[in-house]
């Protein structure tokens, strides 16, 4: 053991608070809190007034500055005063500073002899990387010493998320605070974080050596930022006239160019490793070759890209937070009324963006709307109507086929009688005209002249004389 150990043997009286510890608490706040989140919980306990008689860490339930010390690991969100509370919910992008107390309960008196002494003393701490939205994590630390008992003790701290985060520990901001000439120490964050831990002391040269009574009592803090891996994903789409007029539904002509737009924003608090572009175009649209181009606001100029947007992805690299990606090209609808039959048809192009840290996908809307000329409607051809249904069927008996006959017969024997009268009238018609118009005053019936002196065969005059 080195010579500088004998200060070790000029002590403090027992009881004395740590400088700047009890002004860090508020034991009403804090009462004696004890849960299963702490153990060994089968160990020996111990008050303030009776100390313990062999080397042992944080087993005081009565302690004027912080209560029950089994409740030795709390944590703060940073600006806040105090360390009262054991459970905070995060949010994102701030930071909280963890507390992790320590206390050799043994009695001062027995430093003289080094009894009381703790040798090989190491602090250790962990936390979960990694918290899903409504789940709770907890920050744990332990305490160890080659010859306490026991060995290791532990107790934990509840960190509650709402939404995906991502915690961290923030560089170089672990310190040891007491009232000796390590207070204001920093401590090495690998160390800290890893087994066996960081070593404690009260002195800056005898690190791994605590002694016993409240003088030598201190705590480490360390802070830990809450990080969301989270980034939006917008694809749009704009006719190649207006190729500025990005929208999220459009409506188009067979044999349109198209501009679609993919938007890719890092709005989380963390560098996004990995960022790929991929773009999924639907039938009867087709990309343009050459046309893809991504730009950034770190890289405003942009710049042609490869053409791997429809295979494995267009690759951008890391993409810090805050920063904006923009990738676009063009593409053709198909001119087949095959695919656009007249009429609208709907189809839908997607795009997703994916990163060490997850994937986000949005998709547009495309009406293809064709006009065709309507098919003229032929006009339908009129069913002629037939005359008067009778109501009900003729009798067909001998009476009624007699009655039948007797009328057909009049009505041909009629017939036959206007047929001869207009054949005369008309023979008579001619004779009256072959002469100009004068008659004789014969009239030929039948092609038989008759002559009105004429009575008879023998020409006998039958004229009366005077």
């Amino acid at each position: 053991m080195k010579t500088n150990l004998k200060k070790l043997l000029v002590l403090p009286v027992a009881g004395l608070a740590v400088a700047g510890i009890a002004s860090q608490f508020n034991t009403s706040d804090v009462a004696a809190k004890v849960e299963t989140s702490w153990g060994p919980q089968d160990r020996p306990t111990y008050t303030w007034e009776k100390p313990a008689d062999h080397v042992t860490f944080n087993s005081i339930t009565d302690n004027p500055n912080i209560g029950d010390e089994r409740n030795f690991v709390r944590v703060r969100k940073v600006g806040d005063t105090g360390y009262n509370s054991d459970s905070v919910d995060l949010e994102v992008g701030e930071e909280y500073e963890v507390f992790v107390y320590y206390h050799n309960n043994a009695s001062g008196s027995l430093n003289a002899s080094g009894k009381g002494i703790a040798q090989n003393v190491y602090m250790r701490t962990e936390f979960p990387k990694v918290l899903n939205d409504g789940e709770n994590g907890i920050v744990t630390g332990f305490i160890s010493s080659s010859n306490a008992t026991p060995t290791e003790i532990w107790d934990t701290a509840m960190l509650k998320a709402h939404g995906t985060v991502y915690l961290n520990y923030v560089v170089n901001s672990a310190v040891i605070h007491n009232g000796g000439s390590s207070d204001g120490v920093g401590i090495s964050g690998d160390a800290l974080l890893s087994s066996p831990g960081a070593t404690l002391a009260y002195w800056n040269d005898l690190w791994g050596l605590v002694p016993g009574c409240n003088e030598y009592a201190g705590y480490v803090t360390y802070r830990i930022k809450v990080d969301q891996p989270d980034f939006a994903v917008d694809k749009k789409v704009a006719l190649s006239d207006l190729p500025d007029d990005y929208k999220d539904e459009i409506t188009v002509l067979p044999g349109d160019t198209l501009n679609f737009q993919i938007h890719y924003k890092n709005t989380g608090t963390l560098e996004q490793t990995g960022v790929t572009f991929h773009d999924m175009l639907p039938n009867g649209i087709s990309y343009i070759t050459g046309t893809t181009f991504a730009r950034s606001t770190r890289h405003p100029e942009g710049s042609q890209s490869p053409e791997a947007l429809f295979g494995d992805g267009l690759g951008v690299g890391a993409i810090i937070a805050g920063e904006e990606v923009w990738v676009t090209y063009q593409a053709k609808v198909s001119d087949s009324e095959e695919i656009f039959p007249c009429g609208e048809t709907e189809v839908y192009n997607g795009a997703y963006v994916a990163t060490h840290s997850g994937q986000n996908s949005d998709k547009t809307k495309i009406i293809v709307k064709r006009s065709c000329d309507p098919t003229p409607t032929p006009t339908p051809t009129p069913t002629p109507t037939p005359g008067g249904t009778p109501s009900s069927l003729p009798k067909t008996g001998p009476g009624e086929i007699a009655f039948a006959v007797a009328v057909l017969l009049v009505i041909g024997g009629g017939a036959f009688y206007l047929y001869r009268s207009h054949r005369m009238l008309r023979k008579v018609s001619s004779a009256a005209g072959a002469d100009g118009g004068k008659s004789d005053g014969n009239i030929v019936l039948d092609g038989i002249k008759n002559t009105p002196s004429q009575a008879s065969d023998n020409n006998e005059d039958h004229t009366e004389k005077k």
